[in-house]
């Protein structure tokens, strides 16, 4: 199974979802379910922001080698699950990218469990802000992963 999270410029938020994702199933030896990112903008070739790698490593999570990029048709159709930040990132794929089965939500449907809870506020971009901004998104991404971890995990 493979999960393609998605913000805008792909230098914080998604990319910081999907070093949980694959820092998580990692440390839980779950073969078979990979993550990747991607975003709305096409900015292409960018390490993760700074503050964001630093509250990363604070939370015990390797986010080194991350580059940027933008979404492309074999990322959509390649996901079964996609999960974005904003409501405005869904509404672009469902214009820019409609193709693919996968199913689609906002992070912040994870925030309180493993049930897809229903309309979930967007998680603000932190982006450019000092880094005591990024400490509130950052722990609270990583709690939406592991709860989207364990609905991926439930018996159907």
């Amino acid at each position: 199974m493979n999960v393609l999270f998605v913000c805008s410029g792909n230098i914080c938020r998604s990319p910081a979802a999907a070093a949980c994702f694959r820092q998580r199933v990692a440390e839980l030896g779950l073969p078979g379910l990979t993550a990747d990112s991607a975003g709305t903008l096409g900015i292409e070739g960018q390490p993760i922001c700074p503050s964001a790698a630093r509250v990363l490593s604070e939370l015990g999570v390797e986010s080194a080698g991350q580059r940027s990029k933008g979404v492309r048709t074999i990322d959509v159709v390649g996901a079964d699950w996609i999960v974005a930040m904003e409501r405005s990132h869904l509404a672009w794929l469902a214009q820019h990218h409609p193709e693919g089965a996968a199913q689609r939500a906002l992070l912040r449907a994870f925030e309180h469990g493993s049930s897809l809870a229903p309309d979930p506020p967007d998680l603000e971009d932190p982006y450019g802000q000092p880094i005591e901004v990024y400490r509130l998104p950052v722990p609270l991404i990583a709690r939406c992963v592991d709860n989207l971890l364990a609905h991926l995990l439930a018996p159907s």
